[in-house]
């Protein structure tokens, strides 16, 4: 979709969470209530179907508009799998598929995941939403060749294990396990990490803004001494470490969107998707720790709404390749391109491999 479209639709999209994902409803998924209201109005919004082409009934944005979005939801800490839908939903789509209503999630980097014939084997772990997901969708290969696979969630194994965040998370196992729909992939189990991996990048900008935004509105409010805190100059200090680390997060998550999003969906910035998963999440515990040190008692209690992006942080940091996971394929492929290739790199926008 062009620029204007897509910023009144983030626009739209924006208002719409402001509303309707509250402090209530966020807690609420902690204890074990799923929002079936927030999902139907999603929905009906059509925003999990963001990246599907018009001509399999989806809205016929581009990945850009998808990864814009998802940085909208981080900002307002959406508590259903928006993104684990929308891409999902992308992943069966580009694979010739038609996505499903309902709730999807992604069940990716399963090594022991095989396939034979229409059965599906394996375990995966830290699956996001697995016991509120209505199908699990993968990419394994078969055959030597890569193969999309949604299998039925009341057809697998589910050991639920909430996050950090109080999200339900959880242990899938399949074991000879039917599945729903399977077709050659048109991205490679690596290239769905990845794509994965890119999805929370542009969550943790979302939500590393809105810590940026709340801890300057609080030091701003909060008067000590007849002063607000934010005059003191220990304060000044903590707010312009969070603010650049922020600025770091969100630059090198939209230049990883925008490499993504140019290069194509089977391969585009690779290499810029790796450094910005390192980074966002190399600096998730430090934006986490700065906004409540400002804070002070404040950001630590359950009543404040900070504790829904900084958990949140925390678990995103890991999810889908932590900081090391990521920094070993970097360290990896400028290994195997040897030295000259090194600041060429460092210094162009564009994935390296």
């Amino acid at each position: 979709m062009d620029r204007e479209t897509r910023d009144m639709l983030l626009e739209t999209a924006g208002r719409f969470f402001t509303e309707r994902s509250s402090k209530d409803v966020v807690n609420g998924v902690e204890k074990g209530v799923w929002p079936a209201d927030l999902w139907k109005e999603i929905e009906e919004m059509g925003l999990p179907l963001i990246a599907v082409p018009e001509a399999q009934e989806g809205v016929g944005g581009t990945l850009a508009d998808l990864l814009a979005l998802l940085r909208v939801a981080g900002e307002h800490a959406v508590p259903v799998p928006l993104a684990e839908t929308t891409l999902a939903n992308l992943l069966v789509a580009a694979s010739g598929g038609k996505p499903a209503s309902g709730p999807s999630t992604l069940a990716l980097g399963g090594s022991d995941l095989s396939l034979q014939g229409n059965r599906l084997s394996g375990k995966v772990t830290r699956v996001p939403f697995a016991s509120v997901a209505d199908r699990f969708v993968s990419v394994v290969n078969a055959g030597g060749k890569p193969t999309l696979v949604v299998v039925a969630r009341d057809e697998a194994s589910v050991e639920e294990t909430p996050s950090h965040a109080g999200e339900p998370y959880g242990t899938v196992v399949f074991d000879n396990t039917p599945v729903e729909f399977s077709a050659a992939s048109a991205v490679s189990a690596d290239r769905a990490l990845e794509l994965a991996a890119l999805m929370r990048t542009m969550q943790m900008a979302g939500a590393a803004d809105k810590v940026l935004v709340t801890a300057v509105e609080y030091c701003k409010q909060r008067v000590q001494f007849g002063r607000p805190i934010s005059n003191f100059q220990a304060i000044q200090h903590m707010l312009a470490e969070l603010a650049s680390c922020v600025a770091a997060t969100i630059a090198s998550a939209e230049s990883a969107s925008r490499d993504a999003d140019e290069g194509g969906l089977a391969d585009g910035g690779s290499f810029s998707i790796a450094a910005a998963k390192t980074q966002c999440s190399d600096f998730a515990h430090r934006i986490a720790a700065l906004s409540h040190q400002s804070m002070g008692a404040m950001g630590f209690t359950h009543e404040h709404i900070l504790h829904h992006y900084t958990r949140r942080l925390w678990v995103w940091r890991r999810d889908f390749g932590s900081e090391a996971f990521w920094g070993e394929k970097i360290g990896q492929a400028f290994a195997k391109a040897g030295r000259d290739a090194m600041w060429p790199a460092l210094t162009e926008s564009k994935y390296a491999a």
